[in-house]
């Protein structure tokens, strides 16, 4: 039997000073994951000789992975401690991106990212439990706002990082620094207390797919069709309405979902995560009938404001949902369950938007995008809605 470190959750306090560290090692993961997002596509093709189908293969092949190792890494955090799971993470990551440095190829890039989506598992798996843990009760969801604005801090601040090393370097030094990154996050997260209660050996595990938590992980994933779909196809979305920069548009939507979390995070805590969950989805849906109908820079612009401000709640409400009356020792495997739906968003959403797009045009993407988020509500009003009353 192994005994942690109890943390304290006596008072109302959120931002404590474990909540910080948190935050940093997070934020110092995802500035690593920033840089790799932003400029690993253009190494596969630039530097690899690969097209823009093979940087997409590259890109997406972490998904199957992270997917694959999500559960039992929730199984991990619930017997060992989310801490643990937090310092795998990092440590994987580093060696994803010493095979990136080591071979220069594309079998070595593919190979670097099926380890980067262990890496992703266990640490977003591993950050989102021990943010439940250290939170209090009644702040869950603020804590899980405020834990994914790290995520989006270190992703938005990773690609301009990423720039200024590759101006002054090589691709392969750029590799080195984002090493340099995780391993930051893992000696940060060092410093995190275990997680609170008794971990007997004797138990049986917890298990790998969290029943309970299948219904918001089904919400989550129709409900950021249409974000994801607009991320994936706004480079091609937006000049077909004519703009030649969507960058900006990317900027708005990371400034929207960091300002929303910041001072709204705590919305589902005080009025419901169904209530809260509802609104969100209703103005996704809103949202992605702008981008398809106002079909000018404007109205991409407002659009994807109008959907991080939806994305920005679902989040904290579907998450506290998944974990609503899980005991401390199978909170791990139930937010696996729940984030590994993110995994099979990332799998799916692009390649149905495209089919679309072929057969049909944007507006009718974007309109579909929409109804997906109208299919979980209606999941969220007629079968979680119910069971909690």
């Amino acid at each position: 039997m192994t005994t942690s470190v109890a943390v304290s959750t006596s008072t109302n306090r959120l931002l404590t000073p474990e909540f910080w560290t948190l935050g940093t090692a997070t934020a110092a993961y995802f500035l690593g994951v920033g840089v790799l997002n932003a400029l690993l596509p253009r190494y596969v093709v630039d530097e690899l000789g690969g097209t823009e189908a093979t940087s997409g293969f590259v890109m997406g092949s972490m998904a199957i992975s992270a997917l694959l190792c999500r559960p039992w890494f929730g199984r991990l955090a619930d017997r060992r401690g989310a801490r643990v799971v937090l310092m795998i993470g990092a440590c994987l990551a580093c060696v994803s991106v010493l095979v990136l440095a080591a071979f220069p190829s594309l079998v070595g890039a593919v190979a670097s990212r099926l380890v980067m989506g262990g890496a992703g598992g266990a640490m977003i798996t591993g950050a989102m439990t021990l943010s439940m843990d250290i939170a209090p009760e009644s702040r869950r969801s603020q804590a899980g706002s405020y834990i994914l604005i790290s995520f989006h801090v270190g992703l938005g601040i990773g690609p301009l990082l990423g720039e200024f090393v590759l101006g002054r370097s090589d691709y392969r030094s750029v590799w080195l620094a984002v090493g340099g990154l995780v391993l930051v996050s893992c000696a940060v997260s060092s410093f995190l207390p275990r997680r609170a209660g008794v971990h007997d050996d004797q138990m049986a595990p917890t298990p790998l797919v969290f029943r309970a938590a299948i219904a918001p992980g089904l919400v989550t994933l129709f409900g950021v069709f249409a974000f994801n779909g607009l991320l994936q196809f706004a480079p091609l979305y937006g000049r077909e309405v004519g703009l030649k920069d969507v960058g900006l548009v990317f900027t708005v939507a990371s400034l929207t979902i960091v300002v929303v979390r910041l001072f709204f995070g705590g919305v589902p805590d005080v009025v419901g995560p169904v209530r809260a969950g509802s609104w969100a989805l209703v103005l996704t849906a809103f949202a992605a009938t702008v981008v398809a109908l106002w079909a000018t820079p404007a109205g991409l612009y407002v659009g994807a404001a109008l959907l991080a401000c939806g994305l920005s709640l679902q989040s904290p409400s579907f998450m506290a949902l998944a974990v609503e009356g899980v005991s401390d020792r199978e909170r791990g495997a139930a937010l696996a369950t729940y984030t590994g739906f993110f995994d099979i968003a990332n799998a799916i959403i692009g390649p149905a938007i495209g089919m679309i797009v072929v057969g049909f045009d944007y507006r009718v993407a974007f309109l579909t995008a929409g109804a997906m988020s109208l299919v979980a509500l209606a999941i969220l009003r007629l079968v979680i809605a119910p069971q909690r009353t």
